[in-house]
C-alpha cells in the first residue's frame, strides 16, 4: 500500500478516534489523500457535491420524514396494538408482538434506529410491566429492528444502490423473503425462551373482538407498508416515487382521520427528520470523497487481491467479504461501513462468480447484525437510552437472535431462489 493512503487512513483512524463527527473525518482524510497524491483541491469540492447528485437518494428523507410523521401521528401506537392482539395470546406473546410491530415499522420508515426508537418507547416498559425482564425486554427491541434495513425499504439498500448502480428496485424486492424469514425466526426463539423462563406464560385468552377492533382501528396504519411493497411489486412507481407516496398517505391519515398531530408537531418532526437527513447525507458527501482518494491510490484493487488471494471460490470470498463488513459494522456504523468497503468488495462479484442480488442480501444481513455488536451497535445504545440497562447485558441477551440472522444469511447462500426471485 502507497504512504499516501497510509497516512490517510491514519488521520482517518486519528480523527475518528478524537471524536471528530464521520462526515468531517471523512472528506478531511480524503482531502489530505488526494493533496499528497498532487489533486488540485479543487477535486474535493467537485466530489463532495457529486456524492450527492442522485435520484435515488431522494428516497432517504422522504422515508425518514414519513416514519417520523407516523410515530407523531399514532400511527406507530396503532401497529403495536394490532400486533398485540394478534400475538398477545400466546406464551411471550408480547415479545412476540414486538417482533411484528418492528417487522411492520421497517417496513414503513427503512430505519433500524427509527424503529428501535418508536416501537421500544412503547413496548420495552409494557413488556416489564408485565414481568419481563428489563434486560430481556431492551433486547428483544434492539435485536428484532434491525429487520428494518432487510424488509424494504430500506435506507442501507438505497446507499448500497447508490454506489453499486444496482436496481434499487430489486433490492427492495429481493429483502421481501429474508426480512420475512428473520422476523419467523426470531419469534420462535423467542417463544421457546420466554417459555423457558416463564414470561406472560398463558398471560390472557385470544379474543376476537379485540383483535377486530384493533384491526379496525389500525387498518390504514397496515396499509403504509401495504402502499409500498404493492405498488413496486406491481410496478406503478419506484422505490424514490413510494418514499413520496407514503409521506403523502402519513400526513393525510395523521392529520385528516387519526387527527393526532398538530401543524407545531409537525414543525418539529420536519426539523429533526431534515437533521436525520442531512447528517446521512453529509456522511455520503465525505465518504464520496475519501473512497475517491481510495480508489485513485488503488486501495481497493489491492484489497480485493488479498480477499482473493484468501479465497477466489465463490464460498471462500463471501465468507471473507462477511467478515471484513461484520468487523467494520461492529466499529462504524452502517452507511459509513457500506461507502467504504462497497466500492471495495463490489466489483469483485463478477470475478468469482457471484450472483451481485444474492451477495448484497448476505451481506446486508450481516451488516445487521452489526447494529446489536458492541462496541458501536446502535441499536443497542438507543435501547440504553429508553430504559436503564447495561449495554453488554442487553448485547449477551442478543445472542439467540444473531444467531437466526446468520441462519438466514446461509439459507440464502445455500438457497439464492430466496432473493433471486425478482430477477427474470
Amino acid at each position: 500500500m502507497q504512504a499516501d493512503a497510509i497516512y490517510a487512513i491514519a488521520a482517518l483512524i486519528a480523527l475518528l478516534l478524537s471524536g471528530i463527527p464521520i462526515a468531517l473525518s471523512l472528506m478531511l482524510s480524503g482531502a489530505l489523500g488526494l493533496w499528497l497524491l498532487d489533486f488540485p483541491m479543487l477535486t474535493v469540492v467537485q466530489r463532495f457535491t457529486a456524492g450527492s447528485e442522485s435520484f435515488v437518494l431522494l428516497a432517504i428523507p422522504f422515508f425518514i420524514l414519513a416514519g417520523a410523521v407516523m410515530e407523531t401521528g399514532g400511527i406507530s401506537r396503532r401497529l403495536i396494538a394490532f400486533c398485540d392482539a394478534c400475538f398477545g395470546f400466546l406464551p411471550g406473546g408480547l415479545a412476540n408482538a414486538n417482533i411484528g410491530a418492528s417487522m411492520i415499522f421497517g417496513g414503513i420508515s427503512g430505519s433500524a434506529v427509527a424503529d428501535t426508537s418508536a416501537v421500544g418507547s412503547v413496548m420495552i416498559p409494557a413488556m416489564e410491566r408485565e414481568g419481563y425482564s428489563r434486560e430481556y425486554s431492551a433486547a428483544i427491541t434492539a435485536a428484532t429492528s434491525p429487520v428494518g434495513m432487510i424488509i424494504p425499504p430500506s435506507i442501507p439498500m438505497i446507499i448500497w444502490s447508490f454506489i453499486s448502480g444496482q436496481s434499487l428496485n430489486e433490492l427492495f424486492l429481493a429483502g421481501i423473503i429474508p426480512g420475512i424469514l428473520i422476523t419467523l425466526g426470531m419469534a420462535l426463539v423467542s417463544t421457546w425462551i420466554c417459555q423457558r423462563r416463564g414470561y406472560q406464560a398463558g398471560f390472557r385468552p385470544f379474543r376476537s373482538a379485540r383483535f377486530m377492533a384493533s384491526l379496525k382501528d389500525g387498518l390504514l396504519a397496515i396499509g403504509a407498508p401495504a402502499i409500498i411493497i404493492g405498488g413496486i411489486l406491481s410496478g406503478i412507481f419506484t422505490p424514490t416515487e413510494a418514499s413520496v407516496v407514503v409521506l403523502a398517505y402519513a400526513l393525510a391519515v395523521s392529520l385528516v382521520v387519526y387527527r393526532e398531530a398538530s401543524f407545531a408537531q409537525l414543525r418539529r418532526v420536519l426539523v429533526s427528520a431534515g437533521i436525520t437527513s442531512a447528517s446521512i447525507m453529509f456522511i455520503i458527501c465525505g465518504a464520496t470523497v475519501f473512497s475517491f482518494f481510495l480508489t485513485v491510490a488503488g486501495v481497493p484493487a489491492q484489497i480485493g487481491s488479498l480477499i482473493l488471494g484468501i479465497s477466489d471460490g465463490p464460498l471462500g470470498f463471501i465468507i471473507a467479504a462477511g467478515v471484513l463488513m461484520f468487523v467494520l459494522g461492529m466499529f462504524l456504523d452502517t452507511t459509513t461501513t457500506i461507502l467504504m468497503a462497497g466500492p471495495i468488495i463490489i466489483p469483485l462479484f463478477s470475478q468469482v462468480g457471484i450472483d451481485p442480488l444474492v451477495a448484497t442480501m448476505v451481506i446486508l444481513v450481516v451488516l445487521a447484525i452489526g447494529l446489536i455488536t458492541p462496541p458501536v451497535g446502535l441499536c443497542l445504545f438507543v435501547v440504553a437510552s429508553i430504559t436503564p440497562v447495561r449495554v453488554s447485558d442487553v448485547a449477551r441477551e442478543c445472542v439467540p437472535f444473531i444467531a437466526v440472522m446468520l441462519a438466514v444469511a446461509a439459507l440464502i447462500w445455500i438457497f439464492p431462489a430466496t432473493v433471486a426471485w425478482v430477477t427474470p
